[in-house]
């Protein structure tokens, strides 16, 4: 089970880790008064079970509600990959200094979650890993014992990343480790963590993909996040 953005931002806030101020809107009157709330300059974007939402024109810039009213308008009759979208993230422009990689994911190989980390955010991981191995880092996590921050640590610190950056990253993949085994995700990916200009770290995406046979499992808390 594929989860939209919005819902997948939910997942992440309920487990801990800190993210942006953020609206869901299912019309554009609703995406005007999310942006008012927000104050300040907003981005718009489609909610869709599908890439390319940037280059096929769903996800906008809005630096008034007026003007995230028109991108939302805009957006959702927006046809995109043959998704129509279900609504949209306003989400505030963040002031970025630095981008980084989060996830956790399940390896086949290793029958055991593997924890990924990387300072070079915002683009694709693979080719992050083809050109620049050395600013990825891994490591396996139990299937049964408890989760400790210091593994989180060994994997963030893997690239370089030290003092309170390092303090400030590990929680967040600690988090989503545990977020990753306790909702049964195959994969569970924040991309990116931005560092923003005040030091502060908060997710400005997410992907979320559950086991299908564990939906049932999980009734309560799907219930709550859509």
């Amino acid at each position: 089970m594929r989860f939209y953005e919005f819902e997948s931002r939910r997942i992440v806030e309920r487990a801990g880790i800190p993210v942006t101020e953020y609206g869901f809107a299912k019309t554009a009157a609703e995406a005007e008064k999310a942006a008012k709330k927000i104050g300040g300059p907003v981005v718009v974007k489609s909610q869709v079970l599908t890439g390319g939402r940037m280059k096929a024109g769903g996800v906008r810039f809005a630096d008034t509600p007026s003007e995230a009213k028109s991108a939302a308008a805009d957006i959702l009759k927006l046809e995109i990959g043959g998704h129509m979208p279900v609504g949209v993230l306003v989400d505030p422009k963040a002031e970025v200094e630095q981008e980084y990689y989060a996830a956790v994911l399940w390896d086949g190989r290793a029958k055991r979650p593997m924890m990924l980390f990387s300072d070079m955010g915002g683009i694709d991981i693979e080719e992050v890993a083809e050109k620049h191995p050395d600013h990825v880092g891994r490591g396996h996590l139990s299937n049964l014992l408890p989760i400790p921050d210091f593994r989180a640590k060994e994997v963030v610190a893997s690239v370089g990343m030290t003092g309170s950056e390092l303090n400030r990253a590990t929680p967040i993949l600690a988090r989503l480790a545990r977020l990753q085994r306790d909702y049964d995700m195959t994969l569970a990916e924040i991309n990116p963590v931005a560092r923003l200009s005040d030091g502060s770290f908060v997710a400005l995406d997410a992907h979320m993909e559950m086991e299908d046979e564990a939906v049932g499992r999980h009734k309560k808390m799907l219930a709550e996040i859509g």
